[in-house]
């Protein structure tokens, strides 16, 4: 058995031109079913070939004439354009023209073929290169786009990783923007209902590509993630040095979740030196709230220290009930936190210091640990709210949501798998489209870019 495909292009006069663009053989013994994946892909590229270079022709056609005076237009010469798409690379024959005089006086010339091809790479080869180097390595991503489509090497390695930084500048310069639309009022004209419960910020580790070491020379990243009252949250990320702007990037991440600029956020962080400074900034947005978790972590860190005191020998003038008085003074200050009374837990805390002395290497140990997280709660002190009381309101108070956020945009592509260096730069670009990938949002970014990608699946006319 012999089967020809054939692409039958019909021109705007009725005219049809037909090209044989693959011929397909089947023996009886052939034990092959259907299409394989090599012959699909040979069939996507020519038909590609084919109906590029009729566009192409078309667009030639209409550039060569003047659009005022209808008039014939001079040749300058030609020269031979590459233009890759999902579906291979083809090169092009592209004439250029002078411009007609009654347009312009001199001797300028165009190519209609660039000007209607707008770049030498199609918008959905961009968005796949962007889609899948946001969420594997570039070797392994092209390894697996081009075993599924036609590439023939469309890019190389190093291309597609300034391709996929100039999409990740665009959206970094995005980020900071305006909002084009505000969120919609109800019935009564009014806001709705903040749709954020709250804002986690957290952050994570990347190995600089200018480290002299294995254990020297990393650089930190931002991530957030938002906890919706309903659905699942968005996140964001960013190189903080990097960072120009983190209040117009937070008003732009709080706009698109449907925020209104007046109402007020909730911002979790563990309390870290930089999460503390990015709380700072987004203030103007909210309350920043100390993470409880970090705080009872500590405590009981504290209490697992005050209880190694008993292997130490005793000393003249102990009270008899030392141990359980200092974890009686601890837990009264971990109560003073709960209930948002730091002042009165710091007091406690010092108080405690004198209790446990300095009389042995394990109370040393334990008042430097004492002294460090005094310091903890004295550093976030403007961040401990009254966590019983937004406990009992249903209201957040830890930073879970977040962290496993740092793993799924950082972890998984940057850092674990992924045994690379990178520039402060490349990954403040790479990690803008990874979010908006993890976000499901790249593919509206495009479409926006490229309004012909919205009504691809519209165009398309596949018989049943």
């Amino acid at each position: 058995m012999k089967m020809k495909v054939q692409l039958i292009i019909e021109d705007k006069s009725g005219s049809t031109a037909t090209t044989e663009t693959a011929t397909l053989e089947r023996g009886e013994s052939d034990e092959l079913i259907g299409l394989s994946l090599e012959e699909a892909k040979a069939i996507t590229a020519s038909v590609q070939r084919t109906l590029l270079e009729a566009q192409a022709r078309e667009a030639i056609d209409r550039g060569s004439t003047c659009t005022q005076c209808k008039a014939r237009l001079r040749g300058n010469g030609a020269h031979r354009v590459i233009y890759r798409t999902a579906f291979g690379r083809l090169t092009l024959a592209s004439p250029r023209f002078y411009l007609c005089r009654c347009q312009m006086r001199g001797r300028q010339s165009v190519s209609p073929l660039a000007i209607w091809l707008h770049g030498h790479m199609s918008p959905e080869l961009q968005y796949l290169e962007a889609q899948f180097a946001a969420q594997l390595s570039y070797g392994m991503s092209a390894r697996i786009l081009g075993s599924v489509l036609p590439l023939q090497q469309a890019t190389s390695i190093t291309t597609w990783k300034r391709h996929v930084a100039r999409v990740g500048g665009r959206l970094d310069e995005e980020a900071h923007q305006r909002p084009a639309s505000h969120p919609v009022l109800n019935e009564f004209g009014l806001p709705t209902r903040n749709p954020l419960r709250a804002v986690g910020i957290d952050g994570g580790y990347v190995k600089a590509s200018d480290a002299p070491s294995r254990q020297e020379g990393w650089f930190e990243v931002m991530v957030g993630k938002s906890l919706p009252r309903a659905g699942s949250g968005q996140v964001f990320a960013f190189v903080h040095r990097l960072e120009p702007k983190p209040n117009a990037r937070m008003e732009r991440f709080r706009a698109e979740q449907g925020v209104f600029p007046a109402q007020s956020t909730t911002f979790l962080s563990d309390g870290g030196e930089t999460l503390r400074q990015a709380q700072g900034e987004f203030r103007e947005f909210g309350e920043p709230i100390l993470d409880w978790f970090h705080i009872a972590m500590r405590t009981t860190q504290l209490s697992q220290a005050i209880k190694g005191l008993a292997a130490d020998p005793p000393v003249e003038g102990d009270l008899p009930n030392r141990i359980e008085d200092c974890l009686r003074e601890l837990r009264r200050a971990k109560a003073y936190l709960w209930h948002g009374s730091p002042q009165r837990a710091l007091r406690t805390l010092d108080e405690l210091t004198w209790d446990i002395g300095t009389e042995s290497p394990r109370a040393s140990e334990l008042q430097e640990k004492l002294e460090e997280f005094m310091n903890y709660i004295t550093s976030n002190v403007a961040s401990i709210p009254n966590y019983a009381d937004r406990h009992r309101h249903g209201e957040p108070i830890a930073t879970g949501f977040v962290e496993s956020a740092v793993n799924q945009v950082l972890s998984k592509r940057l850092v674990k798998k992924q045994q690379m260096r990178w520039t402060p730069n490349g990954a403040h670009r790479l990690l803008q489209v990874r979010t908006r990938v993890l976000n499901q949002q790249l593919r509206a970014d495009f479409e926006r870019w490229h309004p012909e990608l919205r009504s691809t699946a519209e165009r398309s006319r596949m018989p049943a």
